[in-house]
């Protein structure tokens, strides 16, 4: 997948559908106004749901941040005597969240009921002493702040100065490492300000309400990639092959593929390398025409289906993949960390820098098989797998019937 495509899967289309949704909300709603007091309960069961499921299915970030926000709505919507006087601190609340937001876009999912937990806590609550801090700064140093100041900045701007830089290193890191769970990360960051600065736009249940429901879509959606894609290639997993199998029909062809001597690569390179050549075989077999769905079976070993063909018709798509892998030269990276620190090694590194990179090449073998008679799919794929083996046998690096 192109890095435009993948971008716009995971933070564009994701952005547009919230703004989308949230402006149908807003147009539509003289029409939902007789389910308000629904609809006040909604962030109760939704968030908490949400931060249930992240758990479960270990997106903790999601998790802390459906639990801050179901207790920061609770705090709103029902209340209590011991926190009423938490409505006085409504910018530095707003500053410390937006601290809190940020700050979960740059650390990873770890365990909740773990050391990790207890850093992720004590994080949070930095967070919100920052934002406190920021305040109480501002307003002490103010006389100061002014007669320093080469131009002359609004006291808002001076507040809202975290958010501003928050919002673009959240922006820049959802864009850079586009992912569902970033993009939800940025999608709080984005809801958090527009409710601060538009409180009565949009009542907090629907907002609180649609981040729940994109959390759990993140988490769902996360976890169907987990399950039915290969993580290392980013292709389909066996799975998902067998999923597909549910929905063909009488008619398909079957392509298995192997990697020609593979194993000996990995003893001969390593295992860092063979698992470059894995997605440099992967990405190839991705652009395969014809109409094959392609998929990772196990190892080196690779599945094409093509719905609707006969085993004739794709020779012709089998073979501008095999040429386009047989062609392609891979550059191997050097290990830094495998050479020794000393003067004879640097030396040999320097040699090394001079001079040409060193590339290999792999091939492919490939054997199909059409789908014959009453045929069950695990019976056209062992022909399949039959005519892989002759093309091994007859030499490799071609395609068998």
């Amino acid at each position: 997948m192109s890095s435009f495509l993948h971008g716009c899967r995971y933070f564009i289309l994701p952005l547009f559908i919230t703004l989308l949704s949230l402006t149908l909300i807003r147009v539509t709603e003289t029409n939902w106004q007789e389910w308000n007091d629904i609809i006040a309960q909604l962030p109760y069961w939704l968030l908490s749901i949400a931060a249930a499921m992240a758990l479960q299915f270990n997106r903790s970030r999601l998790a802390y941040l459906a639990l801050l926000l179901l207790t920061f709505y609770a705090s709103q919507h029902n209340p209590i005597p011991l926190f009423s006087h938490l409505t006085y601190y409504r910018d530095e609340i707003f500053i410390g969240g937006t601290f809190v937001i940020t700050w979960f876009a740059f650390i990873k999912d770890r365990g909740l009921l773990s050391s990790h937990g207890v850093i992720r806590l004590l994080g949070i609550a930095f967070c919100m002493a920052m934002g406190v801090a920021w305040l109480a700064g501002l307003k002490h140093f103010q006389t100061q702040i002014t007669t320093l100041s080469p131009i002359e900045l609004p006291l808002k701007f001076q507040i809202l100065l975290p958010l501003y830089i928050c919002f673009a290193l959240v922006f820049s890191r959802a864009l850079w490492r586009a992912n569902l769970v970033n993009t939800s990360i940025l999608t709080s960051l984005a809801i958090w300000s527009f409710y601060y600065f538009k409180p009565d736009y949009l009542p907090l249940a629907v907002l609180l309400s649609s981040l729940a429901v994109i959390y759990l879509f993140t988490i769902l959606i996360d976890s169907y990639f987990l399950a039915y894609r290969d993580e290392l290639t980013g292709l389909a997993s066996r799975r998902a092959l067998y999923n597909l199998v549910l929905s063909l029909g009488r008619r398909y062809s079957v392509a298995m593929l192997d990697i020609d001597h593979f194993k000996k690569f990995n003893d001969t390179y390593g295992h860092d390398v063979g698992d470059q050549v894995l997605k440099l075989v992967a990405a190839k077999l991705a652009k395969v025409t014809g109409g094959g769905k392609v998929f990772r079976y196990g190892g080196e070993e690779f599945t094409i289906v093509f719905p609707r063909k006969n085993a004739e018709s794709v020779l012709d798509d089998l073979e501008d993949v095999r040429e386009a892998v047989e062609d392609y030269r891979i550059v191997l990276r050097d290990d830094k960390r495998k050479q020794a620190n000393n003067a004879q090694s640097k030396a040999k590194r320097n040699k090394a820098k001079s001079g040409a990179k060193k590339t290999v090449s792999v091939t492919i073998s490939i054997g199909v098989a059409e789908r014959e008679g009453g045929e069950l799919f695990d019976q056209t794929m062992k022909r399949a797998d039959e005519a892989l083996y002759r093309a091994k046998k007859k030499g490799r690096n071609q395609t068998c019937l």
